[in-house]
């Protein structure tokens, strides 16, 4: 493998030449930048990146950090994040913080100690505090999917007691009055603000908040099954369910159509995210949209900008929901 001495013997060039043409840190005559990168050609000379980033504090990636990576929700922010950066020759290192405050701390942790030039955080577990302290460092970080009061200027967000209203008063709207929901996993800010907009809607419509109607799940499709059955056996007639996101509403459906139920026949069904799973599902998802490549742009603009990269002088920090119809639910 070349090293850069042997570049610079090839080039007829200092070691410190080499350096300063790779790096891009000190002018250097065309002559001889060109005799550079025509040794680095002929040897396929490939820089150690680590020791690059120290020469020149710059690792040209980003970090990040979301709850699941295997989740069509984050799948669609680091698509958006990635489709960003990518015009920046800037890289992802992304890491999982499974909702969990120990977990986010330790991949939080880990990307700085691979000195990513900025990180975007989507954080469940961690609160509003550890957050702040995690921006309160010297390498810039942004906050995607959620609103911290200390830091109004770096966060991207959604409006989710929006979404929770929007859904349970599509439903409504529809002739459902007995609507039950499966909420998402307990302490976290999605989960209780969409919970938020389903009273908010029952409330407006002048129908009583049941918590017999309501059971906990965890955003999994196994944990949306189970607290559908849940309430099944609780005996107590609904027509309707709103899931806290699709992975919930396709487990609810799961349950509903081994119970001899069908969907929207004789439940319907509205779910939150409008992942691609929405659209497979049969019958397929009405559900709640959340603008989830746009997120991640957004928050890759806002990074770069933080780094000086970018010059754009607006990024959209609070996005709104939108009811997207599809064939889950029926009028009575």
């Amino acid at each position: 493998m070349a090293t850069i001495r042997d570049v610079s013997l090839l080039a007829k060039v200092s070691t410190a030449t080499v350096s300063r043409v790779l790096n891009g840190s000190v002018p250097v005559s065309p002559e001889r930048r060109e005799a550079v990168m025509a040794a680095v050609a002929q040897l396929d000379f490939r820089p150690n990146a680590f020791a690059r980033s120290l020469a020149t504090n710059r690792a040209h990636g980003i970090g990040v950090v979301v709850s699941e990576v295997s989740s069509g929700v984050y799948g669609g922010i680091l698509q958006g994040i990635e489709s960003v950066i990518e015009g920046h020759a800037m890289h992802m290192l992304v890491s999982s913080g499974h909702h969990q405050a120990a977990i986010e701390r330790r991949a939080y942790d880990f990307l700085r100690q691979r000195r990513c030039d900025a990180l975007i955080l989507q954080l469940d577990g961690a609160s509003d505090d550890e957050v702040a302290a995690f921006a309160d460092t010297d390498v810039p970080v942004v906050v995607v999917g959620r609103s911290v009061p200390a830091l109004p200027d770096r966060c991207i967000y959604l409006d989710n007691v929006a979404g929770g209203y929007l859904a349970t008063r599509h439903l409504i709207e529809r002739g459902h009055r007995a609507i039950a929901h499966v909420a998402g996993l307990a302490g976290v800010a999605d989960a209780r603000d969409r919970h938020t907009g389903y009273r908010q809607a029952l409330e407006e419509a002048g129908i009583d908040y049941d918590e017999a109607l309501v059971a906990d799940g965890d955003f999994m499709e196994d944990a949306g099954q189970r607290a559908t059955q849940s309430l099944l056996d609780r005996e107590r007639a609904f027509t309707a369910v709103f899931a806290a996101n699709d992975q919930s509403a396709a487990g609810a459906m799961r349950a509903l159509r081994e119970a001899g139920l069908i969907v929207p026949d004789d439940v319907s069904v509205v779910g939150y995210d409008d992942t691609l799973l929405a659209h497979y599902l049969v019958p397929s998802l009405t559900t709640v949209r959340q603008p989830l490549q746009e997120m991640g742009q957004a928050a890759a603009w806002l990074a770069l900008a933080r780094l000086g990269l970018d010059a754009r002088k607006e990024v959209n920090l609070r996005f709104e929901p939108v009811l997207v119809e599809r064939e889950s639910v029926a009028a009575l």
